[in-house]
């Protein structure tokens, strides 16, 4: 049981005598860390959540925020870490489910979704049987409900070979008129709809919030079966129903099931409850009124409607073979009152259940972490060539087409390209103009496993580059926080670093954190956390979603440009990892005044015309994004590395593969090099033209007069497109 012996003495406090079974079981579904946010409220509130274009920021299923004027864009993401690493399929697919239905309870319709998969190796079979599942379980839950996966972020590494991270996002779009922003009130009905509710995903969120168990085969009841015919008829129905102005507020039954919807419901509002257990519609009869409260059964939702309305909901429900029950009514007693054949089986203070007391974490450093911290010695590779092709083919560089080709990533028709053409998904509004969105997401759990501090800033500087690189404004961004055991000081101190880097650098580029979701307990059957990670997911604002920034490489005779400074950054690096099994060092430093000025600059060049490619440099440095604009364009480079703007850099491999930030690649017209070295100049960001695009079949590299390699064309595509599959398939 997660409740400590001195929250069970609150909790006898707070009913004024011993708990009931019920009762108990209540508390300890939403006084879990999965549901209540004890250890983490306290530091959450350093995220800068407000803007003028956020209509609702953290607190709801959902954010809002208005993306033009009258348009808006409601994002979540979510964590179904747990799940999947005892059922990879169901976990997954179940986690694609809740999102969806996140995404309805403010009456939006959900247009795409966004996988965040950081796995273990998959040449390990244990791992390769979580890869497989868990892409499954997305791929059929996605196709199923016609919500295309349209980008997404995925890391390989041996500390997720047990324990996976699997993070979901969706993103809903609404008229700002329409949002689902009314409150219940007293005398209005509580109905749920959708699936029945059985044993599956019984006290789920208690699961999700302690470690797995060696045998995770005794878990498997904790984890829920998804329905998506039924999540799709949700989806349908739920929109007319927020068109015909028939319900006042949604909510979804997911982590905490029933519990959770009516205390937070409840006590948002200052209100009580009175429920009939017995009203439910079930898919087993001797479900006992625990197990009705704290099931986690999938596809459920609580709707909320007035009493005059009542009748125009059922028949809407019916129409769409929608399962429905009355449960009961809110009142101003601020209690929640549940009975089960009208005996009542629990009587609790909504407020007290709803938000139990925040908890004050200690933390500190793990002495490791701090040796990783120390100037390392790495010795310069024999082959230059050889060490290229060795990032170049890592698991976390090369395409992720074995995946997204699972997905039906263009239904629905807004998808404006397919996966790994560009460094964000672009969305079509499909309002008879060409305005649209860019989404992604992005974390590098190296990073954040050696510096969470830094490496929780540079996740959110690394999706704020990919949103401007295919020509939007980014807007807003949510972060998923997973880490390890909080009652663990030196687990807790990732968690709490990468909050504050998350926060420092949202706030710096004034990109709101407006939602999110902290998993803990992430580790292994050592008691080892597993690599703790920041995700962060974003989105921005496209006016011409024709005029989309692609990286691919478009015409012989193009100028290649680098914009910003390339630091002796290899630190945490792919590099030194693939090349020298390192993972060490100085984690790269971040840079928001310099983030902001490239940006800046970019957005110019773009309003100009002036860009016909473009490509944030990150993962793998330099080196990396050029072959990735020559492999995705089919068109070779003539690279002069002597041309790069750095600082002191004294060797050709941290010219290559530093990870510095604040750098894009653009592909430009030779005319127009004097006009954007003029304009970098205005912005006091360092650019220099480093190369042509040749219409060959190989990637030339020199410094000055001195050739340095030839790379082939041919080969590096084989690599990247295929090294996925080939690692994953055997």
């Amino acid at each position: 049981m997660p409740l400590s012996k001195e929250e069970i003495e609150l909790i006898k406090r707070i009913l004024g005598h011993e708990p009931r079974a019920e009762e108990l079981a209540m508390f300890e579904s939403q006084w879990s860390e999965h549901c209540s946010y004890k250890s983490s409220r306290l530091l959450l509130k350093l995220l800068p959540s407000h803007a003028k274009h956020v209509i609702i920021g953290p607190g709801r299923d959902a954010p809002a925020v208005e993306v033009f004027p009258g348009v808006a864009i409601v994002f979540k993401i979510e964590s179904h870490n747990h799940p999947s690493a005892v059922d990879p399929y169901n976990g997954a697919a179940t986690g694609i489910g809740g999102i969806v239905r996140d995404i309805l309870t403010l009456g939006a319709k959900p247009i795409a979704l966004l996988d965040l998969l950081y796995l273990g190796n998959p040449r390990d079979p244990h791992a390769n049987w979580l890869v497989r599942n868990i892409v499954k379980g997305i791929s059929d839950y996605g196709n199923r409900i016609g919500v295309p996966t349209v980008a997404g972020d995925t890391w390989f590494d041996k500390s997720f070979n047990k324990q996976p991270l699997v993070n979901v996002a969706c993103i809903g779009l609404v008229e700002t008129k329409k949002l689902l922003t009314a409150a219940p009130e007293p005398g209005d009905l509580i109905l749920v709809v959708g699936n029945s509710t059985g044993r599956d995903g019984l006290l789920g969120s208690s699961f999700a919030s302690r470690p797995l168990s060696e045998d995770t085969d005794k878990d498997l009841g904790a984890v829920q079966v998804g329905d998506p015919l039924i999540e799709k008829l949700l989806i349908d129905v739920i929109d007319e129903l927020v068109n015909r102005n028939l319900v006042k507020y949604i909510k979804d039954l997911g982590g905490g099931g029933l519990t959770t919807a009516i205390s937070e419901t409840a006590a948002d509002y200052n209100l009580g409850v009175e429920i009939y257990l017995d009203k439910l519609h079930v898919r087993e009869s001797d479900l006992t009124p625990l197990e009705l409260l704290v099931s986690e059964s999938q596809e459920r939702m609580l709707i909320v409607t007035d009493r005059s309305r009542l009748r125009q909901v059922v028949e809407l429900l019916e129409h769409y073979e929608v399962p429905y029950s009355i449960i009961g009514s809110f009142n101003n007693s601020g209690r929640i009152k549940v009975y089960y054949k009208e005996k009542l089986v629990a009587d609790v203070p909504a407020k007290d259940l709803a938000h139990p007391p925040a908890l004050e974490r200690p933390y500190k450093p793990p002495v490791k972490v701090i040796d990783l911290w120390k100037s390392i010695s790495i010795p310069e590779p024999n082959d230059i060539a050889d060490a290229i092709v060795k990032v170049f083919g890592s698991l976390n560089i090369v395409s992720r087409r074995w995946i997204y080709e699972q997905y039906d990533y263009g239904v629905g028709i807004r998808t404006v390209l397919e996966p790994g053409r560009a460094d964000a998904a672009v969305l079509r509004l499909l309002d008879g103009t060409n305005r649209g969105i860019a989404v992604k997401g992005d974390a590098n759990p190296r990073y954040t496993s050696i510096d969470p501090f830094r490496g929780g800033a540079n996740a959110v500087a690394e999706c704020f580059r990919n949103l401007v690189a295919v020509g939007s404004e980014p807007l807003a961004i949510v972060d998923e926080l997973n880490a390890g055991n909080p009652e663990k000081p030196e687990h807790y101190w990732f968690f709490a670093q990468m909050v504050k880097g998350v926060a420092w650098m949202a706030d710096e580029l004034k990109l709101p954190v407006v939602g999110g979701k902290v998993s803990f307990y992430n580790e292994n059957e050592r008691g080892e956390q597993v690599k703790p990670t920041t995700t962060i997911v974003g989105i921005g604002r496209i006016h011409d979603v024709s005029k989309t920034l692609t990286i691919d490489l478009k015409e012989h005779g193009s100028s290649i440009m680098i914009l910003g400074t390339t630091y002796p950054e290899l630190g945490a690096s792919e590099y030194l990892y693939v090349v020298h099994g390192i993972e060490a060092g100085e984690v790269p430093i971040p840079r928001p005044s310099l983030e902001l000025r490239v940006a800046s600059l970019m957005r110019q060049l773009i309003r100009n015309n002036y860009v016909k490619s473009a490509h944030d440099i990150s993962v793998g440095g330099l080196i990396v994004a050029l072959l990735e604009m020559a492999v995705t364009g089919g068109l070779g480079l003539n690279i002069d590395l002597s041309k790069v703007p750095t600082r002191g850099i004294r060797r050709l491999d941290e010219l290559l593969f530093s990870e510095s930030q604040a750098r894009y690649l653009i592909e430009i017209d030779e005319g127009n090099v004097d006009k954007i070295l003029k304009l970098a100049s205005e912005y006091n960001v360092e650019a220099s033209v480093i190369g042509k695009v040749v219409d060959k079949n190989h990637i030339e590299l020199r410094y000055n007069s001195r050739k340095i390699t030839v790379l082939d064309l041919e080969f590096l595509a084989e690599l990247y497109y295929n090294n996925l599959g080939k690692a994953i398939e055997g």
